[in-house]
Order: structure tokens, then C-alpha cells, then sequence
């Protein structure tokens, strides 16, 4: 019994270690993956977990608060009172004092304090304040992770990109390679002349320079990916995920036929919880006109003595008790309450304005967002037959060369075509994935 426990702790252990080094992710696993450690999701979380306790702190306002105080004190002198002396002695002159000290040398005092606010129009206020506060910071925490999901598909498609770009051009560059071979040949047989076999050592030095800058491209990639997951830039990365099926997952044309609301809108809803704030804020103004109500009791006890023995049970103490309530009625501020009040009003039109431009903005963001998005499947397609056609070009260029019926500078000007159109295929992939998600983020889809 004791080995199998042993054995599932070496698991649960290793299984562990391996979950926190994991190193491969497809895209999905990357998303949720930065949903938990993207270090600005967690400032936006602990925002959410701040609003919370101050709606919690600004409730208690409201509840009993209880104070309580312990003084204890020691004359090094005691204060003199000076009392006439025919208080003393009958037959003193008028107009003579005697010196007389009141009191013990020391004393020690406690009492307790319970208040309890009755009624005030700023708490009330406060405590609207206070959870509009929260709901601000809850939908900011959205909106942060639709900004760090947009990045990392962003970052996770450029990445791809990175890596399929190398592979393509080092794969040029090996047919370049062979073509070099094979003319370099054909040049030692009087079948070619010297400038066809130079033309082809330029284009494949610039090839290795391309792929030497695509690869130092591909490293910053995968750390902006490792940035944008909350991990060190320097670690480990594997994407397990292809750009071909990226295509296949992202091309929905039933998202264009999605409706904008919007209310699903994140930023819509910041924009209308900022002028529910802005109203709670000319309601708070209002309320500083209103009396203010609190009530309180007071219990302690008081000991004199001239030695310190305030600990003993001869010890005498004296008890006092108060109740009290207090009613603040605000009367004349010099219009300065007046002056309050408009400019929150004047800001609480503004918030609404705000509101209306921001449905505007986001209707013309959707509408961009849309044509943008059923734009790159053109370009896609567009960009696919292109590739094609290159593909085909410099094929037949590469055998009109061969048989000596072209040349080098025609050869070179089709791969070079080629080289690009293949660059712009791998754009038109990302495209779409970047495309798609803008398009979601607008439409607050998924939530």
C-alpha cells in the first residue's frame, strides 16, 4: 500500500513539473495559457479583487463602529491652586492665598465608543459609487483579455509565419544550390556563359541573407509569443499548431452574418457604466444638502490613586456612561454645493455624449472590421492562385533555361516573383486569423 502511494506522488510530482514546463502549445492552449499568467490579466484580476474590498470597505461605513481607549497618567508635579486663606483660617488677612493641590498624583481611565451612523445621503451614494466602481474594474478585467487574446493570436501567427518563411527559404535555397551545381556544369562545358552562373551566386547570397534575417525575425517572434504568454522570453517554445489548419479553423463565414449589438460591446459598456458613475456622482452632490444622522454610547470606567496599585482589588474605580446623537444639517455654503452640482451635471452630459459617439465608433469599427475580415478571404485566394501561376512561371522559365532557349535574367526575375507571391500566400493566412479575431473583440463574441 505504501509503494502504490509512493508511486502516484512520484507521479502527481513529475506530472506537475511537467505542467508548469510545458513548452508546447497550440493556439488554443496559448490563449488560455495567457489568461493565467499574462502579467497584466493578473493586475487587472487583482483591480476586480481591490474593488471588492472597497465596496466592502465602503459598506462598513454604514455598520457599528466600537473605539475604545485606555490613558493612564502620572504628574511629575501636581498643577497648584492658589484658594483665599480665610477658606483655611477665618482670621488670614484678605487678599492672602494658599497654595493647595487637588487630586492624586496619578490616575488610569478606559472607556468604549459605539457609533452607529442613522442616516446619510453620501453614504447611500457612496455605496452606488462603490459597486459601479467594481462593475468599471470587472469589465476593464475584459476587456484586458480580449486585448491579450488578440495579441497572443497576433503573436502566435507571426510566429508561424516566421517559421514557414525559413522553411520556404531555405528550401530555395536549395534549389538555387542544385541550379548553381548543375550550370556551373553546363558553364565548364561552353553551354552557358560566365554571367548566367554569376547571376545565380547573387541570388542565392541574397537568399542565405534573407533566410540569415528571417531567422533572427523568427527568434524575436517566438519571444514577443513568450512575452505575450506571461513566460521568459528565453524559454522553450513549441507550436504544435500548423498554418494550414489555423486557415481551416478560422475561415467562418458564418461570423459575417453575426448581428451588432452594441450592448455585447465591451468598450459600449465601459463607456455606459462611466456615466452611470458620472449620475451617481450628481446624486452625491444632491445629497450633500441633506442632514447627516449619527448616534453614540460611551461606557469607562476612572481610578485615582497616589501609588500604582490600579491593579489590586482595593482599588476603587468610577463608572461613566453617555449616550448622544448628532444631526449635521448643511445650511449655506456660499453656493459653493450650487457650483458642485453643475459641474458634475456638465459631466454627467458629457458621459452621455460619450455613449452615443461610442455606439457610432463601434458601429463604423464593425462595419470595417466585417469588410476587412471577407476582404482577406479574397486576398487569400488571390493570393493562392498567384502562387500557382509563379509556381508555373518559373518552372517553365527553369526548363527554357535548361534547354538554352531562355536566360538567367529571365529565370531570376520568375524566382524572384516567386519568392514574393509565397510571402504574400503566408500573409493572407494570417490575415484572416488576425481579422477574424478584430472581428470577434467588436462583436464581443465569444465572451
Amino acid at each position: 500500500m505504501k509503494l502504490k502511494i509512493y508511486i502516484i506522488l512520484i507521479w502527481f510530482a513529475s506530472y506537475s513539473m511537467h505542467a508548469q514546463d510545458k513548452s508546447s502549445f497550440s493556439l488554443q492552449e496559448a490563449v488560455d495559457f495567457a489568461m493565467k499568467n499574462n502579467a497584466n490579466i493578473k493586475k487587472a484580476e487583482n483591480n476586480v479583487l481591490k474593488a471588492q474590498k472597497k465596496v466592502w470597505e465602503t459598506t462598513s461605513m454604514g455598520l457599528p463602529q466600537i473605539d475604545a481607549t485606555a490613558t493612564y497618567q502620572k504628574f511629575i508635579e501636581q498643577p497648584v491652586q492658589l484658594l483665599p486663606a480665610r477658606i483655611m483660617n477665618p482670621s488670614a488677612p484678605p487678599g492672602t492665598y494658599v497654595p493647595v493641590k487637588f487630586g492624586t498624583e496619578q490616575n488610569m481611565k478606559w472607556s468604549a465608543t459605539l457609533k452607529q451612523l442613522i442616516f446619510s445621503g453620501s453614504y447611500l451614494v457612496g455605496l452606488q459609487s462603490s459597486r459601479t466602481y467594481k462593475k468599471i474594474s470587472e469589465n476593464a478585467l475584459l476587456k484586458t483579455r480580449q486585448k491579450i487574446k488578440e495579441v497572443v493570436v497576433n503573436a502566435y501567427g507571426n510566429a508561424l509565419l516566421a517559421d514557414e518563411s525559413v522553411k520556404i527559404m531555405q528550401q530555395n535555397i536549395q534549389t538555387v544550390e542544385q541550379n548553381l551545381f548543375e550550370v556551373n556544369q553546363m558553364y565548364e562545358n561552353g553551354l552557358v556563359e560566365q554571367t548566367d552562373v554569376e547571376q545565380l551566386q547573387i541570388t542565392l547570397s541574397n537568399l542565405k541573407n534573407q533566410v540569415d534575417y528571417l531567422q533572427r525575425m523568427k527568434q524575436v517572434a517566438y519571444e514577443m509569443l513568450n512575452y505575450s504568454l506571461g513566460r521568459d522570453i528565453s524559454a522553450p517554445l513549441k507550436l504544435t499548431d500548423n498554418i494550414e489548419k489555423l486557415k481551416e479553423e478560422n475561415m467562418q463565414l458564418n461570423l459575417l452574418q453575426k448581428s451588432f449589438s452594441p450592448e455585447q460591446n465591451i468598450d459600449y459598456l465601459i463607456a455606459k457604466n462611466q456615466e452611470k458613475a458620472k449620475k451617481l456622482q450628481v446624486k452625491f452632490q444632491k445629497s450633500q444638502a441633506l442632514p447627516t444622522i449619527a448616534a453614540f454610547v460611551n461606557y469607562g470606567k476612572n481610578a485615582y490613586n497616589n501609588d500604582f496599585e490600579f491593579f489590586k482589588d482595593t482599588q476603587a474605580w468610577y463608572e461613566q456612561s453617555i449616550f448622544g446623537l448628532s444631526v449635521n444639517i448643511p445650511l449655506f455654503s456660499s453656493f459653493g454645493r450650487q457650483a458642485k452640482l453643475h459641474q458634475a451635471q456638465l459631466d454627467f452630459d458629457n458621459a452621455q455624449s460619450d455613449v452615443r459617439e461610442k455606439e457610432k465608433e463601434l458601429r463604423l469599427q464593425y462595419d470595417k472590421a466585417k469588410n476587412d475580415y471577407e476582404h482577406s478571404f479574397k486576398n487569400y485566394e488571390i493570393a493562392k492562385q498567384n502562387l500557382k501561376l509563379a509556381e508555373r512561371i518559373e518552372h517553365k522559365e527553369q526548363i527554357k533555361f535548361t534547354e538554352g532557349v531562355g536566360n538567367s535574367f529571365q529565370l531570376n526575375q520568375a524566382r524572384m516573383q516567386l519568392y514574393q507571391t509565397q510571402q504574400q500566400y503566408l500573409q493572407s493566412i494570417i490575415d484572416i486569423i488576425n481579422k477574424k479575431i478584430a472581428l470577434e473583440n467588436i462583436l464581443g463574441y465569444p465572451r
